[in-house]
């Protein structure tokens, strides 16, 4: 079997080229550094995820590194730990002690339920010959080691581009995807790797029955999560090398529809092309049919071979090179309007968002042609730009692009890095948001990007991360910049959308068969009664008008929201005195109210953090706030909650009352998120459960 593996570019930090043209600009914005580092070696593949790694309200930045080392940093910068990624040993693979490269980006996600979130990466590079390749896993709390996956084959050479056994186990390119895959209300980890292998495993990292499955060659995509089929677990959607002659028999690029049943893994369906899937899918409804689809680039590698005469090539093998598919998710079939075609190789993974206000979702990617596309859901071009980075000129645009607020207009943009920079871009046209601004005033000029950045909260602040890596210095920089505050909800704020890495839009949440007055929420949902009453009585909206979002985590801006309207929406309280909190945001009037009244009191006398994730123990604290602090006892059945914290008394009163009866007979988990299906649930018992 032929092993296809494709360099990834090695891009220049300097170079003279010819000024191109550039679009019709947008307001020129000038962006303040908050910090940066510099880091010997390269970080040429793992992007940034901002997340609440250790518990305590405040979002940290954690991103791997070719050194094999996992480093987190504070919201300020300051390095919080920096911990070597050792892999556990395959069998038959070669004893290994040190560290693995990491090309993989870090997931993060409270695995186990104990309130101490887990950080989850791929390890191994086709750059470090003579390492182990595979996943591991970390306490965001302290960074140490909580255990790797012993689960690679050794199916090649992959520094030699040979199918002959090297003795070590293959690598994961792969970013880990996290989701309940079985259904038992625990989260799993999906990956895959250069050992032609689609792996599921538990939170203990033990396989799930029916996994590996056998993919026929390597996998360069991570995997999108959606319950398609409304049956309250994650069905698993991946693209994947395929050779002639293999288990799969195809020459090209195989898409794959994955459902785990009691019985093992079920091949729903597969989309093929004649062409590798280098990029990773990502979920949304991009046309408005209700029918969400998946998107995902081809990469260029039969295209290459075929040129080259390999001999298993036949006449228009390899023309599907450089373009982007989308195709239903319940059945596979093709979108009308694609694929599209870009004028170079697709290396990264596309972005969903609405960027130009029409309430329909596009589709964002950068190709090896120095271009940026965005293309409508119908297939058609919104526009096309050739980012310019001033004496440099242009350059190939290899990393994913994220689609989040940038200039603080309430519209969204696009960040996207290449081998000269990182641009900037209006959502709208495609114009550059820097155009105006000489070199030494832009983001990131003359340093080469293949990681997507992230946008999130830092240190109370709006900021983008992100890491460029200058190649004959071999040195990597990772840097943070403030950006103005907004009122609109970030589109596609990091690789793969979110900390869970799972590349579905947020507009997404419905399968085929749900019903009810929101479609992902059905009658036998604990929740169910509880949103039918919000609904009813105008504390909740929903997401949109189909979607409530039961699964996702509480935000703050969401909570004050719920607890305001639920109160009657009162209005005239005086200024929140909060920096963060805009005028004219829909949480805005909520946040006056609840600070006039004692119910918040913010994360820190400036900020209010809305954006960041509520935990059960926050949440139960303000509904007994709002029920004038009653006294009661801290419960001694939940031996998560010690006497003496500031939610203590609050769950106490809340297992009295009937508001919750914790996560397990002796646990409350009080530093866990809350989702919005328990907020909802918590608002309703507070309320002594009225019928809707």
């Amino acid at each position: 079997m032929t092993r296809r593996l494709v360099a990834t570019w090695a891009a220049l930090a300097m170079i003279l080229a010819s000024v191109n043209a550039a679009p019709a600009t947008a307001a020129d914005t000038s962006f303040d550094k908050a910090w940066a580092a510099l880091i010997p070696g390269w970080n040429r593949s793992s992007s940034p995820v901002i997340a609440d790694i250790d518990g305590d309200g405040r979002n940290e930045v954690v991103v791997g590194h070719q050194d094999g080392t996992l480093r987190a940093y504070e919201g300020d910068g300051t390095l919080k730990w920096a911990t070597p990624a050792v892999p556990s040993t395959g069998a038959g693979c070669n004893r290994q002690t040190g560290a693995s490269a990491i090309d993989s980006s870090p997931a993060v996600a409270d695995l186990d339920k104990d309130g101490r979130p887990e950080i989850i990466v791929g390890v191994g590079s086709t750059w470090a010959p003579n390492q182990n390749g595979g996943v591991v896993v970390f306490d965001g709390v302290t960074g140490a080691r909580e255990w790797g996956t012993a689960l690679g084959f050794d199916t090649g050479d992959v520094w030699a581009n040979s199918g002959s056994p090297d003795g070590w186990c293959e690598g994961v390119f792969s970013t880990p995807s996290i989701g309940d895959v079985d259904g038992d209300g625990y989260l799993d980890i999906v990956f895959a790797g250069f050992d032609f292998s689609i792996w599921t495993v538990d939170r203990n990292g033990t396989p799930l029955p029916g996994f590996p499955f056998n993919n026929d060659d390597s996998v360069w995509s991570s995997a999108s999560l959606f319950d398609a089929d409304g049956d309250g677990d994650v069905e698993i959607f991946i693209g994947g090398d395929s050779t002639p002659g293999g288990y799969y028999d195809h020459l090209g690029g195989v898409l794959r529809a994955l459902d785990w049943t009691p019985g093992g893994v079920v091949n729903l369906w597969n989309a093929q092309a004649n062409e590798v899937f280098h990029s990773s899918p990502a979920i949304g409804d991009i046309n408005g049919d209700g029918r969400p689809e998946v998107v995902i680039g081809t990469g260029s590698n039969w295209n290459e071979e075929c040129g080259r005469g390999n001999p298993l090539c036949r006449p228009g093998d390899g023309s599907d090179t450089r373009r982007v598919f989308a195709f239903h998710l319940d059945d596979g079939s093709p979108v009308p309007g694609f694929p599209v075609s870009t004028g170079g190789t697709v290396i990264g993974s596309p972005a969903l968002g609405d960027i130009d206000n029409d309430g329909q979702l596009e589709v964002v990617l950068g190709s090896a042609d120095n271009y940026v596309y965005a293309w409508n859901g119908d297939g058609s071009l919104a526009w096309r730009v050739r980012p310019d980075f001033a004496h440099l000129g242009t350059g190939r645009m290899s990393a994913s692009p994220v689609i989040a607020d940038l200039d603080g207009d309430g519209d969204q943009d696009v960040a996207i890095g290449g081998e000269l920079g990182l641009a900037l871009l209006d959502g709208r046209t495609g114009a550059s948001l820097e155009a105006g601004l000489i070199w030494q005033q832009r983001m990131s000029f003359s340093w080469s990007h293949e990681a997507a950045p992230a946008v999130g909260i830092l240190d109370g602040r709006r900021r983008i991360v992100f890491t460029g890596f200058d190649t004959p210095g071999r040195r990597t920089r990772i840097a943070a910049y403030d950006l103005p505050a907004s009122n609109a909800d970030d589109a596609w704020p990091m690789f793969r959308r979110d900390a869970f890495r799972r590349g579905t839009a947020d507009t997404v949440a419905c399968g085929f068969t749900a019903s009810g007055s929101f479609c992902d929420v059905v009658d036998s949902d604990y929740y169910a009664d509880a949103v039918a009453w919000m609904l009813a009585r105008g504390i909740t909206t929903g997401l949109t008008d189909q979607v409530y979002g039961p699964a996702q985590n509480l935000s703050r801006a969401q909570m004050v929201t719920f607890l305001w309207r639920a109160a009657g929406a009162p209005t005239g309280n005086p200024a929140h005195g909060f920096r963060d909190v805009p005028a004219g945001a829909y949480y805005t009037e909520a946040v006056r109210w609840a600070r006039a009244g004692g119910i918040t009191n913010g994360t820190s006398p400036t900020t209010f953090s809305p954006n960041q994730t509520v935990t059960r123990g926050q949440l139960v604290t303000l509904l007994w706030r709002r029920a004038g602090e009653p006294a009661a006892t801290p419960p001694a059945e939940f031996v998560d909650v010690a006497p003496g914290r500031y939610y203590s008394v609050p769950v106490g009163w809340a297992k009295r009352v009937g508001i919750t009866t914790g996560t397990a007979p002796s646990t409350f988990s009080p530093d866990s998120p809350v989702s919005r299906g328990q907020a909802a649930a918590f608002l309703h018992r507070a309320a002594g459960s009225p019928a809707p």
